[in-house]
């Protein structure tokens, strides 16, 4: 079935109205057949298979699994569209499709989504493993399993955990984020992105906050006893001498690295911003203790940097944090 499917997957992506539709419809159609789930799964596990009929063939799995996962799923249709084998074998293969090394990050991140739609459904009870799977790979993962496995991280605290699963896999969740934040050996685009998966933890906490008050609380002066001396640092801390205009045009590899520093230094920006405004963080004694004035005004650390920010970068700032303003760019006066 899957070369029928390649073919219908590449008919979506045409520019001809007609073809596209009569494709879509005809893969609407094989709903609740078991060899559309596993074929899917398949094309997207499959490096000859062009990227773009990779990508959808991911999307249109995650169709499939909202209609027809678990009644437990919004956008459930009311037919079980795949049986309970299936499943175990789309868990295991979408799971090391999002955390492959070696992988286009747009397809990870595709199959990164799924899995996320999938865990609302099937975490904790029906996939128990997963969130220990992710946490034993993190540690020695290469950069490429680290990636995957970090915005995976994400989008299951944005979407999938609820207080209890949060609440149970919490502190050993953020102990690993922490050590890949300051993991300076570790790339600051990826040290960027564990303080990201970090700050998403915000919302859980905000929500449960009017609830169990003292539990959150407690909870929040732990992690942050540790993490608020990291930021302080990282906030403190001067970026190293920006390239040339010929080694950004070139994407050098101190351009690259520079470009992760501000990255980095940018989501610490965020991440110190949002702590302070945030009712289930604000009141610890760590943010009314001797480095409130460092985090309350996160947007020094780049105002007070002498060197002019490269141009391509002040909408970034600008973005993030809202404090253009305070940051020179080349050829603006100091």
């Amino acid at each position: 079935m899957e070369d029928q499917l390649v073919q219908l997957l590449s008919a979506t992506q045409t520019a001809q109205e007609d073809t596209r539709k009569q494709a879509e419809q005809q893969l609407l159609s094989l709903y609740g057949h078991q060899e559309l789930p596993l074929g899917l799964i398949g094309i997207a596990c499959h490096d000859s298979v062009p990227l773009n009929i990779r990508q959808a063939a991911l999307l249109y799995l995650k169709s499939l699994v909202l209609a027809g996962w678990s009644d437990s799923l919004d956008e459930w249709k009311g037919q079980a569209l795949v049986t309970e084998e299936n499943k175990a074998i789309l868990r295991q293969q979408l799971l090391a499709l999002a955390t492959r090394d070696e992988l286009d990050r747009k397809l990870k991140a595709a199959a990164g989504l799924v899995v996320s739609k999938i865990a609302i459904a099937d975490y904790p009870i029906e996939w128990p493993e997963l969130l220990d799977t992710l946490l034993t790979l993190i540690p020695n993962a290469t950069d490429g399993q680290l990636h995957g496995a970090l915005r995976l991280l994400g989008e299951l605290v944005e979407d999938s955990f609820n207080e209890t699963t949060f609440f149970s896999i919490a502190p050993q969740m953020i102990k690993q984020l922490y050590d890949v934040a300051i993991n300076d050996q570790r790339k600051p685009t990826l040290r960027a992105l564990a303080c990201k998966v970090f700050h998403g933890c915000f919302d859980i906490l905000e929500m449960v906050l009017e609830d169990h008050k003292a539990m959150v609380k407690n909870f929040a002066d732990e992690v942050l006893k540790d993490w608020i001396p990291f930021f302080v640092n990282v906030l403190n801390a001067r970026l190293p001498d920006p390239p040339s205009l010929d080694e950004e045009e070139h994407d050098a590899p101190n351009a690259i690295f520079y470009k992760g520093q501000i990255a980095f230094k940018l989501q610490v920006v965020k991440v110190s911003r949002d702590e302070c405004s945030n009712t289930a963080f604000r009141s610890t004694k760590h943010l009314t203790g001797p480095y409130a004035h460092t985090l309350r005004l996160p947007c020094h650390s780049l105002a007070a940097e002498s060197r002019p920010l490269p141009s391509y970068l002040a909408g970034a700032v600008l973005a993030r944090t809202g404090i253009l303003a305070h940051v020179h760019t080349r050829g603006s006066p100091k």
